[in-house]
């Protein structure tokens, strides 16, 4: 059987059919995974049954996998492997109980954010729960001509700790969390990105900037800078090019993180329980956003 794909929206993200991820994909069919992915940016699995082992192979099939500096949330036994959960063991959280609820791009605080990430949906709660994609390239399209002409050669700075974020707010869902932020800040200071990058793959635009993890911009007064993204922020908001992903139990979803943004839309509460395993999968030399020579394009 061939895999095919449909449409989940009509800007963003396609479901492909006719694939089990279970077993190892022949050079073609993986070849038609990847393609789907630049193209589409989000693809979605149905009804796959991965053991983290299986899991984390086909995540090395784009490249090598991270170890999230969130350690008291790694799968026991497997360090590429994140916990997205709110359920409790010995009435301490088994994962990462607050994960994404705020638009973003994974681990865009790091010098060399990643190519992607994989998720495994292994529960589902009762209601809620969905995670919403945004695609970057489709927002940069939409600013205006003097907006991009501000934004070009500008270079956002991103920073993973919320005590430096005033627009976030600190979960209190979270054990000891401005003790965690601070410990985040002091291990993973502040890193510059231009707002402004190239696929390297479609080639497009992207505009790379989240109210979650960019924090100002460099070079000019922050005022100013809080003011333009400000501005890049409210598209975000008002944008068409939009995803909301509902999950079912067995999906796996990957989004191509150069040129999404995502959150956990939230809605539920324990003992109401959801829980993903999550791998992220780093760049290479060929595969990392490129410096936009002419943003304009």
């Amino acid at each position: 059987m061939r895999p095919s794909v449909e449409p989940l929206s009509d800007a963003i993200g396609v479901r492909i059919n006719g694939v089990d991820l279970s077993e190892t994909l022949s050079a073609e069919n993986f070849d038609f995974v990847y393609q789907s992915l630049v193209r589409n940016k989000v693809i979605a699995f149905s009804d796959q049954r991965l053991s983290p082992e299986q899991h984390i192979l086909f995540s090395k099939r784009f490249g090598a996998c991270d170890v999230h500096s969130n350690n008291q949330s790694l799968l026991d036994g497997f360090p590429e492997i994140l916990v997205l959960s709110n359920d409790l063991k010995d009435g301490k959280p088994i994962g990462v109980v607050d994960a994404g609820v705020e638009w973003h791009s994974d681990l865009s605080w790091q010098i060399d954010p990643p190519l992607g990430s994989i998720l495994h949906c292994l529960k589902t709660p009762a209601s809620g729960g969905n995670t919403g994609f945004i695609n970057m390239a489709a927002v940069y399209q939409e600013l205006s001509d003097d907006l991009k002409k501000i934004v070009q050669g500008l270079e956002g700075i991103h920073c993973v700790s919320k005590l430096v974020n005033p627009r976030v707010t600190i979960s209190e869902n979270r054990v000891n969390a401005r003790e965690f932020y601070a410990k985040q800040l002091e291990k993973h200071p502040p890193v510059q990105h231009p707002l402004v990058y190239e696929h390297p793959e479609t080639k497009e635009m992207i505009l790379f900037a989240s109210p979650r993890f960019t924090i100002g911009i460099a070079e000019i007064p922050d005022d100013e800078g809080q003011s333009i993204l400000d501005e890049l922020f409210v598209h975000l908001e008002r944008t068409s090019a939009k995803l909301e992903y509902v999950w079912a139990e067995g999906d796996v979803v990957m989004w191509d993180n150069r040129s999404v943004l995502h959150c956990a839309m939230g809605g539920y509460s324990y003992p109401d329980i959801r829980l993903i395993n999550r791998t992220t999968v780093l760049c290479s030399d060929e595969t990392r956003l490129q410096r936009a020579s002419c943003a304009l394009a």
